[in-house]
């Protein structure tokens, strides 16, 4: 120890003011950092508290204030043990022990300490452990507690839009507390905190090596670990460029200052001083330690903290000691002990303790320097007066709870800046009693402590995605050609209704033909309809659904009730006759779409069955690599979510329409060998239904097992749906715009119509018996009443013809035949 100290100690035990004085003694044990924390740089601090108590006459008068020696803890469990046994077996007696330089240290001096009838006072002990009152009785600290520090960095990580840390923590009671706290106070804002537990024994660096490659990326790390194991994790984070602006690094406020520097390292570490400065710029740095509300503001101690901060750096460099924060706390600890002292001297004068919940403790009110270790009444009094405290000192105001823990409600957020040399510099504020309220400094922002961007936190970003632009526009311009067809059909329809070929297909029917098709076409727009947000998607669930069975329904209800028509007028075995009319076909087709009006009400007005608005990751594509080497992963909203009473609806509504299917297949089949394609549509209308077949069980796959696939799905489903629909258009009217085309007038019906001689459907004549009956409807039995006319006309045209007739070859003369019906 240098010289000057030596001296400071020597006078603090001699003649004060001329006068012999009683020497009071406290055990002093801080920690060398052999093993762990260093905190021996407070040792400056505390030589400068014993001369200034005892250079001040009014406090504790006939009295210097002093300790034996400077005792190591080495920061370790049961080093710290021995050294409070060697003080407590050697004189003086100690009233009082300050220390023990670290959290692992002090709890098992602290949980001991007050069967000697000793308060502790410690100055670097934030353990959350050591506010247990019931087991560290008299133990006292000016150093707030850990316990602290999870709802600032939950402060910290909400105010920049970070949901998880992780923590990078050393296997010691401090560290391990600390993190389990930090744990239950994520758990209650749902925030990701991962760790990685180390030995002290053991190399960091093989911690970093095998959790940080496997942290699911996270980009946001706390060093939860002592100073020396701290610069070989940053080292080797700055070889693997784990740095600003892609990173962000959380550091303890209480390491000493330049401690990632190779003179107070001792070169322990393969990087550089500038190497590891430039790793740390940007670094944050949570302090929850008291500092004074002003440097030039005088202290109970008669010194403003500038002045203290001059002296104590003056002395620290000529005694050869790190600068460590943890100085003016030491040096408040031994004012609060001066003080609690001097006032219990004074109790002790006047005789009186009432108040202070002594009065009945064993033991006997003596001058403090009579106090032993057996006095529990003497102990009480010390105890009760710390208690007390409320002390303006260098690190700031302090006062003690009931746990004996420094109350504080201000904590402090710096950071690693670079003004000059490297400097801890405060950035932002959150106090306990306004619930942790994150408030920048003046002149600090968002852009100041991030100027290259806040740094993300690892979390994928979910992009939400939406079909791709190309195949919209293609499925747009299908659509409105399927829409532009639909419409000349229905101008066809409209204008050649009255021509044979149109009104053997039932013109009324294919009305309602063409207004589903339009419909489906329609549904194409919004099953393909760019929204990236939950309502939009939402409305378009339902439309889309109620556009698509409605449409079909229609397109094929009408379809069914012309196969019907067919299969009775070839297939009835009864002699009876029976005339279909328009709206009997109408009504059919209608009755068909009510059941499917009547299911999209059940989904869409049941809770249970309605779809839910789900975001699920999109299969198709599911990652990809934002900015800052950050992973994307790309989500797509779906109409269903894995609730079970709409995929059971869904079931029903697609069931409904195979069954359909399954109706429409068996009339098809029943009637394939019907061959009057004048009269009627059966060879198209079987066409339509065996296509419509094979494309609807492509849509119920796709819908089912493509869902997540959002470009596969809608590119399958619409072109499905504009498949489905143009094929009702082009069988339905197709067909009669080529007879149209190839006869306007409909004399090739006569030829399709040599019908086996039957029952007249327009008299009950009868030819030839036959259980075979023709069932037509209002405009076929209209169509043959004017071919008959026709077919008269034209017999007695023939006979009364006056013109010569043509002769033919045997082999080539016409056999006429007369139309009957």
């Amino acid at each position: 120890m240098n010289v000057l100290l030596l001296l400071l100690l020597f006078l603090s035990y001699q003649i004060v003011d001329g006068n012999s004085n009683y020497t009071l003694s406290f055990m002093f044990i801080t920690s060398f950092g052999k093993f762990g924390l260093n905190s021996s740089g407070v040792i400056p601090a505390a030589e400068m508290a014993i001369s200034d108590i005892n250079d001040r006459s009014t406090l504790l008068p006939g009295y210097v204030l002093g300790y034996d020696s400077v005792r190591d803890s080495q920061c370790q469990y049961d080093k710290s043990l021995d050294a409070f046994f060697q003080g407590i077996q050697s004189a003086p007696v100690k009233l009082a022990v300050i220390g023990c330089g670290c959290s692992v240290a002090t709890e098992p001096v602290a949980a001991i300490s007050h069967h000697w009838n000793i308060s502790q006072i410690a100055y670097f002990s934030g353990s959350a452990a050591l506010s247990d009152r019931n087991r560290y009785k008299r133990f006292f600290r000016d150093i707030p507690s850990n316990a602290l520090d999870p709802p600032a960095f939950v402060s910290v990580l909400q105010h920049f839009g970070w949901k998880r840390m992780f923590s990078i923590t050393q296997d010691e009671t401090l560290f391990t507390g600390a993190n389990s706290n930090l744990l239950t106070a994520f758990n209650q804002v749902n925030y990701t905190l991962g760790s990685a537990t180390f030995k002290t024994s053991a190399d960091p660096v093989k911690v970093f090596d095998n959790v940080l490659l496997t942290s699911d990326d996270c980009r946001i790390f706390y060093l939860n670990c002592y100073s020396g194991p701290a610069r070989k994790i940053i080292c080797e984070a700055s070889k693997r460029g784990y740095m600003y602006p892609k990173y962000a690094w959380i550091l303890p406020d209480w390491y000493i200052d330049q401690w990632w520097t190779a003179a107070v390292d001792g070169g322990s570490v393969n990087c550089t001083d500038t190497e590891l400065e430039t790793f740390l710029e940007r670094a944050l740095i949570l302090q929850r330690y008291l500092s004074p509300d002003a440097n030039t503001v005088l202290t109970d101690a008669g010194i403003t903290p500038q002045q203290f901060q001059e002296q104590y750096k003056y002395l620290a460099k000529q005694s050869g000691y790190d600068l460590t924060d943890a100085g003016a706390r030491l040096y408040d600890a031994i004012w609060i002990l001066a003080v609690a002292l001097n006032r219990t001297a004074i109790m002790v004068n006047k005789g009186n303790i009432n108040g202070t919940g002594c009065e009945n403790i064993p033991g006997s009110l003596v001058p403090l320097e009579q106090f032993q270790y057996s006095n529990e009444k003497m102990g009480c009094l010390i105890q009760y007066n710390i208690q007390m405290t409320n002390f303006s000192g260098v690190s700031g105001n302090i006062q003690f709870d009931s746990n004996g823990t420094c109350i504080q409600h201000t904590l402090r957020l710096k950071q690693y800046r670079r003004n000059g040399s490297l400097t801890k510099t405060q950035c932002a504020h959150f106090s306990t009693l306004d619930s942790y309220v994150f408030n920048f400094e003046p002149g600090f922002s968002d852009q100041i402590v991030y100027p290259d961007g806040t740094p993300p936190d690892g979390t994928p970003l979910q992009v939400t995605v939406s079909l791709a632009i190309p195949l919209v526009a293609v499925m747009y311009i299908l659509a409105a050609c399927g829409i532009t067809f639909a419409g000349a059909c229905l101008v066809f329809n409209i204008l050649f209704r009255q021509r044979r070929v149109v009104k053997l297909s039932s013109p009324n029917l294919n009305y309602l033909i063409i207004l589903g098709a339009v419909l489906m076409y329609i549904s194409v727009y919004i099953y393909i309809l760019p929204v990236k947000d939950s309502s939009g998607i939402r409305g378009s669930c339902v439309l889309r659904e109620w556009l698509f069975v409605v449409g079909y329904a229609l397109c094929f209800g009408s379809v069914l009730a012309k196969m019907w028509r067919i299969y009775y007028i070839f297939q009835n075995p009864t002699a009876k006759k029976i005339v279909f009319k328009d709206w009997q076909m109408i009504a059919v087709a209608l009755c068909i779409t009510a059941v499917g009006v009547v299911l999209l009400i059940l989904g869409t007005a049941v809770p249970q069955l309605r779809g839910q608005v789900t975001l699920r990751t999109n299969d198709e594509n599911p990652n990809g690599i934002a900015q800052l080497g950050l992973k994307e992963e790309y989500f797509i909203w779906t109409c269903y979510g894995s609730s079970t009473p709409p995929f059971y609806w869904r079931i029903l509504v697609f069931s409904y329409l195979v069954i359909l299917q399954i109706i429409g297949i068996m009339l098809a089949f029943q009637t394939r060998k019907v061959k009057f394609p004048g009269l009627n549509d059966s060879v198209f209308v079987a066409a339509i239904i065996y296509t419509s077949s094979i494309v609807l069980v492509i849509l119920i796959v796709d819908t089912f097992i493509l869902n997540n696939y959002l470009n596969t799905f809608g590119a399958i489903f619409t072109v499905g749906i504009i498949i489905l629909t143009t094929v009702f258009l082009a069988f339905t009217f197709v067909p009669k715009m080529y007879l149209l085309y190839k006869d306007p007038e409909g004399k090739s019906i006569s030829s399709n119509l040599n019908m086996p001689e039957t029952r007249d459907p327009l008299n009950q004549d009868t030819r030839r018996p036959s259980q075979d009956v023709i069932l037509l409807d209002s405009n076929q039995l209209q169509i043959i009443k004017e071919l008959r006319l026709e077919n008269s006309m034209l017999k007695e045209k023939l006979m009364t013809s006056s013109e010569p007739s043509v002769q033919f070859p045997d082999s080539k003369a016409p056999q006429l035949k007369e139309f009957s019906t």
